[in-house]
């Protein structure tokens, strides 16, 4: 297993960001892990698009589900079968974010391992030949945040863009939502951005560095979901 991950993510990843700390990046870390970063969302947009796609219908069947549960509550298999029927006839699936966070976890632990091993010896020896060696290594983000160590102030501000992401996320799925859905989301509104504060504080600053960008990138992705939904609307309710 450790050998398929030098292979065929740390190693190309790693590549990647040298190739873009030399070019595009003017010699900056940190914006060659937000290109990095972009590059990858990019290549798992079609996965998180869907999953967003699927936790909009989620919610707008939730009344539907609340109903079914209701009704089949001495019944747990019957109840659990009408459910899975739902899913099947509105063609989503309750854990597509679920695997997408999967995904994403061995580039996690890429990212990790290159923000501590930096551009040494050891690390430059996995470079393809044609991607040139640097021949110093800036490991300043605009000048000011030393990537190589933690940072506070960007641990801080990844806990409150992934707040901000989640509040613009549940203020999306309206009234439609269940009063234990809702008390749910409420609470993970809190917890989960405390922890990504409390994760980034863990790590090298390149961590939660990477954390802002891809969750920056989820709010577009958002954006692009929920334009698209309401173009929908318009053209059914033409059609109507």
């Amino acid at each position: 297993m450790t050998g398929i991950f030098e292979t065929f993510l740390y190693t190309p990843l790693f590549n990647l960001l040298v190739f873009f700390y030399n070019t595009a990046a003017f010699g900056d870390f940190g914006v060659a892990i937000i290109l990095l970063t972009v590059v990858i969302r990019l290549i798992l947009s079609p996965l998180s698009i869907r999953a967003l796609e699927s936790q909009k219908k989620l919610s707008a069947l939730q009344p539907r589900i609340q109903e079914i549960q209701k009704r089949f509550k001495d019944d747990p298999q019957k109840q659990t079968r009408e459910v899975m029927n739902i899913y099947k006839e509105n063609k989503t699936n309750p854990f597509s974010g679920c695997f997408l966070l999967l995904v994403q976890l061995p580039v996690l632990f890429a990212l990790y391992r290159i923000s501590v091993a930096g551009f040494g010896e050891e690390s430059l020896a996995a470079l393809y030949s044609f991607v040139d060696r640097p021949e110093s290594l800036n490991r300043l983000f605009i000048g000011f945040f030393e990537l190589t160590k933690r940072s506070i102030i960007l641990s801080v501000f990844a806990g409150a863009l992934q707040f901000l992401q989640m509040k613009f996320s549940f203020s999306k799925q309206g009234n439609v939502q269940g009063a234990g859905l809702a008390g749910l989301n409420r609470q993970m509104l809190y917890f989960m951005p405390l922890m990504i504060i409390i994760i980034s504080l863990s790590f090298p600053a390149g961590l939660p560095l990477y954390l802002m960008a891809t969750t920056a990138f989820s709010i577009l992705e958002q954006l692009y979901v929920n334009r698209n939904g309401e173009r929908d609307k318009r053209i059914d309710f033409g059609h109507g």
